[in-house]
């Protein structure tokens, strides 16, 4: 049979360009197809990028995401890395010349794209599979060997035939998700004083060693905050609606900029249309509180404004894939390797609880994630990555980062081209061949 496409790959941000992008680059032909009319994903609206190293200072994240951030980097486009002392490093990366760049970078590689387009169904025939795209009403149906879905939820591998589960395991709850925003005209001459005075409310996490962190603020392109916690209280305590108990986000000091998710929304079904609504108004509406609070409540942000909010409510948590390897916690904490190890992470294990209105953390060591946790136990020729692969609540509250999510997609567009090159489904491809062709391109497995 003549294939239209050697793989589609449905979702077009940070996990779906990587994989793209890779499998392009193995010579497949390859269609991305995004639901939105840009490409880039919720990197469009996040300026800061956390999770390329470990806290000591050493990269887990390599090949395609790291040499994107490095031509991202050598245009103005993105910052220098700074380290963290919780999050490893940050990057900060200008989300409008991001999505730019993501429209240049698939045109440069070759890739076919389908934009305001979703995959409305797929079947299995002859080999490979049909997929039918819808836009605006229309349908259209184009065939592939396989298909990467990397839609944050699953929703095209399920149509394959891909199994999943919701949540965490004890009850199916997900972590909040958070509209988020930023503010202009901050004054970080006012506010890193005040941070550096009052070393309690910049972290939320107290055990941390925060080293030389406060001492280097002034000097810093971008850092991160999970600051102001003894302000918020004192400020529900004057009856103001907070919905959670500090603000994590990402300052800028140089553009006087602050990127924050303080806004929390909790139980967010992305599957059911009014949960989703919901949360999408709800969201929206609490962005003028936490506003008023930073003006009223926080030294340098009297006089700010808001400049950017998001195409889209950002959901951390939603389906989990039924895979040949669930990734779990455990797995991360001990450090566990892997023989089909794909991409390798050390984000702290990071869950905006749907408990409380604060953060649940562990904080793993380096970690390796295998391709069995791609693989759908019970669907052929589809793989996922992403946010929606074979892992627990725990496990992908540290996968579920841009550049861990990126280099999972990278693994996905690598596996497909092979498949497709030896016309088999990317259950069969050899993970040795696999892990070989993701060392040559500069991804770091282990």
């Amino acid at each position: 049979m003549n294939f239209d496409f050697d793989t589609v790959v449905s979702g077009g941000g940070t996990t779906g360009l990587a994989a793209a992008v890779s499998a392009a680059r193995m010579g497949a032909r390859v269609l991305l197809v995004e639901q939105y009319g840009f490409l880039g994903g919720n990197a469009a609206v996040i300026p800061g990028w956390l999770g390329f190293h470990s806290v000591s200072g050493d990269r887990v994240v390599g090949g395609v995401p790291f040499e994107l951030v490095g031509r991202l980097q050598a245009t103005g486009a993105a910052t220098c890395f700074e380290r963290d002392p919780i999050c490893g490093s940050v990057v900060g990366v200008d989300p409008n010349w991001w999505k730019v760049f993501a429209a240049e970078w698939v045109a440069e590689e070759g890739v076919a794209v389908r934009l305001h387009t979703r995959v409305a169904g797929v079947s299995h025939e002859d080999h490979g599979l049909a997929v039918t795209l819808s836009c605006r009403g229309v349908e259209q149906k184009v065939t592939c060997r396989s298909l990467v879905d990397c839609t944050d939820t699953g929703e095209v591998a399920r149509m394959a035939g891909a199994h999943f589960t919701r949540g965490r395991a004890a009850d199916g709850k997900v972590q909040v998700a958070s509209w988020a925003f930023t503010v202009g005209d901050v004054r970080f001459g006012e506010l890193i004083p005040y941070l550096q005075s009052h070393p309690g409310e910049a972290r939320p996490f107290p055990d941390c060693d925060l080293g030389d962190w406060f001492e280097r603020l002034p000097e810093r392109k971008v850092f991160v905050l999970g600051a102001f916690r003894s302000l918020v209280a004192r400020a529900v305590l004057d009856g103001l609606p907070l919905t959670r108990e500090n603000v994590p986000g990402i300052a800028f000091p140089g553009k006087g900029e602050f990127f924050t998710v303080a806004s929390r929304v909790e139980d967010v079904d992305l599957d059911d249309p009014a949960s989703f609504t919901r949360a999408e108004l709800d969201g929206a509406r609490q962005v003028r509180h936490w506003v008023r609070f930073l003006r009223e409540y926080v030294p340098g942000f009297g006089d700010c404004r808001l400049v950017a909010t998001p195409h889209q409510i950002g959901v951390r948590e939603t389906n989990h894939l039924v895979g040949d390897h669930v990734l779990s916690g455990e797995d991360l904490l001990a450090g566990r390797s892997f023989p089909d190890t794909i991409a390798c992470g050390a984000y702290h294990i990071d869950v905006h609880s749907p408990d409380h209105a604060g953060l649940e953390t562990a904080r793993p060591p380096r970690y390796q994630i295998p391709y069995r946790s791609l693989l759908p136990s019970d669907a052929e020729r589809v793989l996922v990555a992403g946010r929606c692969i074979s892992a627990t609540h725990e496990a992908m509250a540290s996968t579920r980062v841009i550049p861990i999510s990126m280099a999972i997609g990278q693994a996905a567009g690598v596996a497909v081209a092979l498949a497709c090159a030896e016309e088999i489904p990317p259950r069969q491809v050899s993970v040795e061949r696999l892990q070989e062709c993701l060392r040559e391109q500069g991804a770091i497995l282990g």
